[in-house]
């Protein structure tokens, strides 16, 4: 390898019966954008019609079997389709699939991880899931050439479970290809400028992005402070309806482009999404890179985005909690301009496309350089 660029095989369908599935997205249309940051790095998405019947019957077959409310033995692994691999000239498998189960002597990194069990476990999941989960994964954590998850507290933590391994687990962040930072002059009009306090919710989930806790929130706040906050409210609300409460300043509507989410958050000093269940959140990327202040909730993956309350704000999301959260926001105007400068700042060193790229990019060589050698490790 010594010269040459790293060639990735992506192990993902051509289409999915979820167009709009984040996940899909982001392994078909956002990974193989690292090239245009890392140029050593290529890519090639798979275009195997057998992977994409596999993937999509299998989705088909789940749903179908939760419609129809009858006992589903899921198969947790994937399937490779090893010629088209060969065909590729690729040096090593992505993966953000269950790990494929004839994967034998390729190189994977597997994107996956098991979730923060505090978060999961007040999801309503049982300790007995958890288990389940992990002896399930635990096969394809050590079968992987390297296992990427998102946060440096996951690798800690799945190092500790599995210190045999712990060396396997690498940390980075997920890559946002179109994400760009406010304009330096924008960005000083914003902090520099008085009145209200301009507060922002976006999520199509609103029942599990936790807009019912911003509503709890905002009615326990006295009339004098609710008065100087301005809450915008995009959800259409798919997981249910959460009736909008008499306040001074709210608006709320059903949809609109990416577009205009990011342009309301250019205009926004506070991201409100004190979610119950987040695996991630890049919705808080976007908005630190508009230097807006993320709230985000008190799970493991979400406070090392907001570097542990220093470039953002941790809720329990008690509303009593997020209530007192925003009345300080409102009368701490240096607070505000360093939780936004800091949430900036933060996204540009540590989360911007350029800085991810490199790390997917020195990830993905660092595996291709194991294939001769599988008994070295991928340090992290």
């Amino acid at each position: 390898m010594t010269g040459e660029g790293t060639k990735v095989y992506i192990q993902t369908p051509k289409w999915f019966l979820r167009p709009r599935n984040t996940d899909w997205r982001y392994t078909r249309f956002s990974i193989p954008r690292i090239h245009e940051f890392e140029p050593d790095c290529t890519f090639y998405p798979a275009q195997s019609n057998a992977t994409t019947f596999h993937v999509n019957a299998r989705y088909a077959r789940h749903v179908l079997y939760r419609k129809l409310r009858l006992p589903f033995a899921e198969d947790p692994h994937s399937v490779l389709d090893q010629k088209e691999f060969a065909r590729s000239g690729s040096h090593v498998v992505f993966c953000h699939d269950d790990f494929p189960r004839n994967a034998s002597g390729i190189p994977v990194v597997w994107q996956n991880s098991i979730l923060d069990p505090a978060m999961t476990l007040a999801r309503g999941v049982s300790q007995n899931e958890l288990d389940i989960e992990y002896e399930v994964k635990k096969g394809g954590f050590h079968e992987a050439a390297a296992v990427q998850v998102s946060t440096e507290a996951e690798r800690e933590r799945l190092g500790q479970w599995f210190p045999e391994i712990a060396d396997k687990f690498v940390a980075v962040p997920f890559f946002l290809p179109n994400v760009k930072t406010i304009d330096p002059s924008r960005m000083q009009e914003k902090i520099e400028r008085s009145g209200p306090l301009r507060c922002l919710f976006v999520g199509h989930e609103a029942q599990r992005k936790g807009l019912g806790r911003v509503y709890a929130a905002m009615e326990g706040l006295p009339l004098s402070i609710q008065k100087q906050i301005h809450l915008t409210v995009i959800s259409a609300q798919t997981d249910g309806t959460i009736a909008a409460p008499s306040l001074p300043n709210l608006h709320v509507a059903g949809a609109v482009t990416h577009a205009q989410v990011l342009e309301l958050m250019r205009d926004s000093d506070v991201f409100l999404m004190p979610s119950y269940f987040e695996s991630y959140g890049l919705v808080y990327l976007e908005a630190m890179a508009q230097g807006t202040i993320p709230v985000v909730p008190d799970w493991e993956v979400q406070r090392e985005i907001v570097d542990y309350g220093r470039a953002g704000i941790v809720t329990s999301g008690d509303a009593a909690d997020l209530a007192a959260s925003l009345e300080h926001l409102c009368d701490d105007a240096t607070l505000r301009t360093r939780l936004a400068a800091s949430a900036l700042q933060r996204f540009e060193q540590h989360l911007a496309p350029a800085v991810v790229a490199k790390k997917y990019s020195s990830l993905f060589h660092r595996t291709a350089l194991q294939r001769g050698n599988p008994e070295s490790s991928i340090p992290a």
